[in-house]
C-alpha cells in the first residue's frame, strides 16, 4: 500500500503542476495564435534550466532505466561513446543550428520551408519525422511498461494504456511549459531513483559495492577503452556525433524545447551542457547494470528475469517498500518525460505542416483530436515492440533510420543552401528519403557496416540524390 501511495502521490504532482503550468501561462491571452505558441513553444519563456533539464528528460527514457542497466549486464559500457560523441554534436547545433532556427517560426519543418519551398515539401519532410518519432518513441514505451507489467502483474497491454492514458491527460492539460516543468520533476524522480539503486543492490546481495563492481569488471562488463578495441572506440564516438546532431539538431521534439528557450544563447547554454549531464546520467545507470551482473554470478539468475527484463525484476522481488514505488515512480517518470515531449512535439508538427490550415478559433477541440491519435499511434507501435529483445539497440537503430535524411534536407535548406540549391518540395523529399534507405541497405546488408554510422551513410545517401535530382533538372 505504501508503494502505491508514493506512485499516487508523484502522479497527483505531476497533474498538480500541468494543471498550474496551464492556469499561469494561458489564461489572460487574448488570441487563439497565442495559445498555439504557448502550447507548442511556451511563449518562448524556458530558462536554461528548465530547457536544458527537459532536454535530459526526453533522452532519458525508459530505455536508460531499464535497458541501460540490462547493456552493461550483458555487455559493457561501450554506450558511453554515443555520449562521448553527443559532445562535439551538441557543440556543432550550438553553433551551426541554433543561429538558424531561433525565433524563425513554430517548427522546425516550416522553418527548413521558408526559403524556397513547396506545402507538400514541408509536409513531407514532417512526415518522415514523425513515422521514425513514432516507431522510436513507441519502442520506447514499451520498456517503461515492463516494469509496471511486472509490479502489477498485469499483461504488458493494460501497463501500455495505462501509461499513454495518463501522460496523454496531463500533456494536453497545459501544453509545452507543462511538459518543461513535469520533465524536470521527473529528471530529479528518475536520477534519485538510480542512486539509491547503487546503495539497495549491494545491500541486498549481502556482498559490497566494490566487491559487485570487480566482478562485473573482471569479466569486461565495465569496459569503455582500450588499445586492443580502439576501432570499437572510434566507431560509437564517430557515430555518436552526427547521430546526436539528427536527434537534437534536425528533431523537432528537442529543438521545440531550444526555439521556446528565452534567448539564443540560453538555447546554446543549455544544448551544449545537456551532454556532459547525459553522460553522467548514462554512467550511472551502467553501472546499476554492472552490479547486477556481480551479484547473479554469486546468487542464481531466476527464470524470466534475463534480457531486459533484469533490473524490473530484481525491482520488483527485491526492493523494500517504499523504496520500490519510488522506482516505479522513477520508470514512469522516465516514460512519461520522453512520451509527454514526444506527444507534443508531433502536435505541433501536426498543426502546422501535416494538417494545415484548421480553424485556428477551434484550437482547442484540434489540440484533443491531434493528442488523441499521436497517443493511439505510439500505443500501438508499442504493442509491436512487446514482441522483441534488446529494447535500447532497437530504439536507437528505428532513430537512425531517417536521421541521415532529415539531416540533408536541413542542410541544403539553411546550412548550405547555395551550394545545393535544392527546392524543398516533395519531390526531392522523397528522393533524398530513397537516397537515405539505399545506402543504408549497402552498410546493413552488403558491406554489414556498424548501425552507428547509418546516419552517415544515410546523409550521403540522400545529398547524392538531391545533387543528382539538381543535375537532372538543369539538363531537362
Amino acid at each position: 500500500m505504501i508503494d502505491l501511495a508514493i506512485v499516487f502521490l508523484y502522479l497527483l504532482v505531476i497533474f498538480l503542476v500541468a494543471f498550474l503550468s496551464r492556469r499561469s501561462e494561458v489564461e489572460g491571452h487574448q488570441s487563439d495564435e497565442d495559445i498555439v505558441n504557448e502550447q507548442y513553444l511556451a511563449g518562448r519563456s524556458l530558462s536554461l534550466i528548465e530547457s536544458m533539464g527537459s532536454i535530459i528528460a526526453t533522452e532519458v527514457s525508459a530505455l536508460t532505466f531499464i535497458g541501460i542497466p540490462a547493456f552493461a549486464f550483458t555487455k559493457d559500457f561501450s554506450f558511453l561513446h554515443f555520449y562521448i560523441g553527443a559532445i562535439f554534436g551538441r557543440l556543432l547545433i550550438a553553433k551551426y543550428i541554433i543561429p538558424k532556427i531561433y525565433g524563425k517560426g513554430l517548427t522546425l519543418y516550416a522553418i527548413m520551408g521558408s526559403r524556397d519551398s513547396s506545402e507538400n515539401g514541408m509536409r513531407f519532410s514532417a512526415l518522415i519525422y514523425s513515422v521514425s518519432k513514432l516507431l522510436a518513441v513507441g519502442v520506447r514505451l514499451y520498456a517503461g511498461s515492463i516494469l509496471v507489467a511486472e509490479y502489477f502483474n498485469v499483461s504488458i497491454y493494460f501497463a501500455l494504456i495505462l501509461i499513454t492514458a495518463l501522460t496523454f491527460a496531463y500533456t494536453l492539460i497545459g501544453g509545452l511549459k507543462a511538459v518543461v516543468r513535469t520533465d524536470l520533476l521527473q529528471t530529479l524522480l528518475f536520477v534519485g531513483g538510480g542512486l539509491i539503486a547503487h546503495f539497495l543492490i549491494p545491500d541486498i546481495s549481502g556482498h559490497p559495492w566494490t566487491e559487485l563492481y570487480s566482478i562485473a569488471k573482471n569479466d569486461g562488463h565495465t569496459w569503455i577503452l582500450s588499445w586492443d578495441k580502439i576501432s570499437l572506440f572510434l566507431i560509437g564516438v564517430s557515430g555518436g556525433v552526427l547521430f546526436d546532431m539528427c536527434t537534437h539538431g534536425v528533431d523537432q521534439d528537442f529543438t521545440q524545447r531550444l526555439m521556446g528557450a528565452k534567448s539564443e544563447r540560453v538555447a546554446k547554454f543549455s544544448i551544449f551542457f545537456s551532454s556532459f549531464f547525459s553522460i553522467g546520467v548514462g554512467f550511472l545507470f551502467l553501472s546499476i547494470g554492472a552490479l547486477l551482473y556481480g551479484h547473479y554470478q554469486l546468487h542464481p539468475l531466476p527464470i524470466g528475469a534475463e534480457g531486459d527484463k533484469v533490473f524490473a525484476h530484481f525491482i520488483t522481488n527485491y526492493f523494500p517498500s517504499p523504496l520500490k514505488g519510488l522506482m516505479l515512480a522513477g520508470v514512469l517518470a522516465a516514460t512519461m518525460s520522453t512520451l509527454d515531449s514526444t506527444i507534443n512535439a508531433l502536435s505541433s508538427v501536426l498543426w502546422s505542416e501535416i494538417w494545415p490550415h484548421r480553424d485556428v478559433h477551434k484550437i482547442k477541440t484540434y489540440l484533443k483530436i491531434d493528442t488523441l491519435i499521436i497517443s493511439l499511434a505510439l500505443l500501438a507501435i508499442a504493442f509491436l515492440a512487446s514482441t522483441s529483445e534488446g529494447v535500447l539497440v532497437l530504439g536507437l537503430k528505428v532513430a537512425s533510420w531517417s536521421g541521415g535524411a532529415l539531416a540533408a534536407l536541413f542542410f541544403s535548406q539553411l546550412i548550405w543552401p547555395n551550394m545545393m540549391k535544392v527546392r524543398l518540395d516533395g519531390t526531392s523529399v522523397i528522393v533524398a528519403y530513397l537516397g537515405n534507405l539505399a545506402l543504408l541497405v549497402v552498410n546493413t546488408y552488403v558491406i554489414e557496416g556498424p548501425w552507428q554510422w547509418n546516419v552517415y551513410w544515410g546523409m550521403i545517401g540522400a545529398s547524392l540524390a538531391l545533387f543528382i535530382r539538381k543535375a537532372f533538372l538543369k539538363t531537362s
